[in-house]
């Protein structure tokens, strides 16, 4: 046993462990404890680093975020656009002047108006159709306009006449409306402010159908009609009610 008092062999292990890698282990163990605790109490859901970030990230928040999301729809559709001019072009030189060439031509061609009439966008329907017409001796399109329950309006449309695909034995002489190929509907502002300055009603197109499809981001925006279309219902342009059902045809026989 060895002579040595219990103070003395306390004394030598003291300083043995204090000249071992011990207790910079044990102090660093608590020290990243502390650290832990102190950052889990600031970014905690109760801590106030935590309520500051949040804050910080509802300021930075546009106000309407609905127009954000409006934006959002408008610019997948003017980046469709871009797609299909880029893939069109066979561009291999000089790549970042001719691509930001092309991204202005679109941006100004395609900037959405304020208000868009419906005698302008069914005149450039009936555009589209006019060959089609002329081969198959259309006089005139099929456009229905009806009122909605609520104070809105639906109008349904067809490149092909009312009486196409109607025979002797059908009981009505019209197809029935939600049949035809085409459909916007629109809403309008019941507190008096959706009107032009000759009282003609402005609305918002809410949901379109263009060739039996929903309308989507896949709209190829090709012709002038479908650019409309997608102005209206991808972004933020009014429609104006300016004409009737019945002020339309081909043509071919006037």
């Amino acid at each position: 046993m060895s002579d040595k008092t219990l103070q003395q062999l306390l004394a030598e292990r003291v300083t043995a462990f204090a000249a071992s890698e011990k207790p910079v282990e044990i102090i660093d163990e608590h020290v990243k404890k502390m650290f832990t605790s102190v950052i889990d109490n600031c970014f905690g859901r109760y801590g106030d680093m935590g309520k500051q970030v949040e804050e910080a990230i509802k300021a930075a928040l546009p106000a309407n975020l609905t127009e954000i999301f409006e934006l959002t729809r408008y610019n997948a559709m003017i980046a469709a656009a871009l797609k299909e001019k880029w893939e069109n072009s066979g561009v291999e030189a000089d790549m970042v002047r001719l691509a930001q060439k092309q991204i202005d031509e679109v941006l100004n061609k395609d900037a959405m108006p304020e208000v868009i009439s419906l005698q302008a966008l069914l005149e450039a329907f009936v555009e589209d159709h006019k060959e089609s017409a002329a081969e198959e001796h259309w006089e005139a399109p099929d456009i229905r306009f009806q009122a909605s329950d609520y104070g809105g309006l639906h109008i349904y449309f067809d490149k092909k006449p009312k009486d196409h695909g109607i025979t002797t034995y059908s009981r009505s002489s019209e197809r029935i409306e939600y049949l035809l190929d085409n459909a916007i509907h629109i809403s309008f502002d019941r507190h008096g402010k959706d009107r032009d300055e000759k009282g003609l009603e402005v609305g918002s197109v809410y949901a379109a159908k263009i060739d039996n499809e929903k309308i989507s981001q896949t709209l190829k925006f090709r012709s002038e009609f479908e650019k409309m279309v997608a102005a209206l219902y991808f972004g933020s342009s009014k429609i104006l009610v300016d004409c009737d059902e019945d002020e339309f045809s081909y043509g071919i026989y006037d």
